[in-house]
């Protein structure tokens, strides 16, 4: 979890803002509001970890893990626009990752739109899909990859 902390209550505004916008190039591509864009973040603060990619003062990342009983489902992992393909995704991934092993955990699990560009990145990286839910404005990937020993594994 090199150069990420831990979201504070103090970072509330912060994340809202960052979430907006990152979400904002999904909702361009797939057409419908994003799912992230919905909730009560005061809520996910807690009732999940949230952690912060900052670097130069500026927020690049925000990935947000809820810790189940047998897996972590990864709630939403963001970038700013500035840092798409520079290895900042990649980078939160591993700590998703890191946090399932240190918990004993041996799934991760997540949810995305089938029309999200980001799914493709998630089946490089091992992701399969264990269900297509169709919804009135959306196919929902259900998505999981079982938790390897080694980071090195994922693949960008």
């Amino acid at each position: 979890m090199k150069g990420l902390r831990g979201a504070t209550l103090t970072d509330l505004a912060a994340i809202e803002v960052f979430q907006r916008a990152a979400y904002a190039r999904t909702e361009a591509v797939i057409g419908v509001r994003a799912i992230p864009l919905e909730w009560d973040y005061r809520v996910i603060m807690e009732e999940c970890e949230i952690w912060l990619d900052e670097r130069d003062g500026a927020l690049l990342g925000v990935l947000i893990l809820r810790i189940l009983e047998d897996r972590l489902f990864l709630e939403s992992i963001a970038t700013a626009e500035q840092v798409s393909g520079s290895g900042v995704g990649r980078a939160l991934m591993e700590t998703a990752f890191a946090r399932a092993r240190k918990l004993g955990l041996k799934r991760v699990e997540l949810i995305t739109n089938g029309r999200n560009p980001a799914a493709g990145w998630y089946r490089k990286l091992g992701f399969s899909v264990d269900q297509e839910e169709q919804q009135p404005d959306r196919k929902v990937l259900h998505m999981s990859v079982p938790v390897a020993g080694d980071p090195s594994s994922l693949v960008e």
